[in-house]
């Protein structure tokens, strides 16, 4: 699916699923293309793969932001750093730095994975955080520029975070994994997309997550001009209609209920 929009911003879903594997969704990641360059919204399983189906070229990948430490969110972290490092050394390519944004806990997340596993030592040799900053976001404003802007709210699911980015003139509100959450509702107040996890048919809800009728209510609240829902596992299948019909009636705005490879032009 593409959606043509006005502005520079486009959203492609490289993963609008969970760690369970259909069709049509697997693994959670979102590209926004963007004048200043390519965002990952969470780098889970199979991102460097689509962004090689897309053909874009990683070195265009500016910043990365990543919602809490679970593995379908940051399975591709390591692979991308060390793509990134031998890509640079072999071609000369990786010249500006790469930002990577994440939770309270993001340095010893990084050191553990290179520095205390013996396993994973060699890609300090590499030189894979050559170039990369790391900022630990938790709630207020984690980056400020003219035309760019990064929020944060903690919510509730292991150690998550939720995020309000302005760029291109839009804003727009990526939720990660989280239960129904009044910060994140707060901070998404007239903003013009949220992208929010819709992980379970409601009564078949697991862990700290959301269900389809638990996000209607969430949209209802917020009324964002476009709602992307994403996170389904595969117990939502059998809803997807369904879901789309409501939270088009609740938002009164563009719905997608997304597939991997989508691709939205606000």
């Amino acid at each position: 699916m593409s959606c043509r929009g006005e502005s520079e911003l486009r959203i492609i879903i490289l993963g609008a699923g969970s760690i369970i594997p259909t069709k049509n969704r697997f693994g959670s990641s979102i590209l926004l293309e963007t004048s200043l360059g390519g965002i990952l919204l969470d780098i889970g399983p199979g991102t460097i793969e689509k962004l090689r189906r897309i053909g874009l070229d990683p070195s265009m990948i500016s910043k990365i932001l990543i919602t809490h430490f679970h593995i379908d969110h940051v399975s591709d972290l390591l692979p991308f750093l060390k793509m990134r490092a031998l890509i640079r050394k072999n071609y000369g390519k990786f010249e500006d730095v790469l930002d990577v944004y994440g939770p309270k806990g993001l340095n010893d997340f990084v050191e553990d994975l290179l520095i205390k596993n013996r396993f994973l030592r060699y890609l300090v040799d590499l030189d894979v955080l050559r170039d990369v900053r790391l900022h630990e976001c938790w709630d207020g404003v984690v980056a400020a520029e003219k035309k760019f802007e990064i929020r944060s709210v903690p919510v509730e699911h292991f150690n998550g975070v939720a995020y309000r980015i302005r760029v291109d003139g839009v804003d727009l509100v990526y939720s990660g994994d989280t239960t129904p959450d009044e910060r994140l509702i707060r901070m998404a107040e007239d903003v013009d997309i949220l992208i929010h996890e819709c992980s379970y048919p409601s009564g078949r809800k697991l862990g700290k997550h959301t269900t389809d009728e638990e996000l209607i209510e969430i949209v209802s609240a917020i009324k964002p001009r476009i709602v992307i829902a994403v996170h389904l596992y595969p117990e939502m299948e059998e809803r997807i209609q369904s879901l789309k019909e409501s939270l088009t009636k609740a938002s009164g705005g563009l719905v997608y209920v997304a597939s991997d490879m989508d691709v939205i032009e606000v």
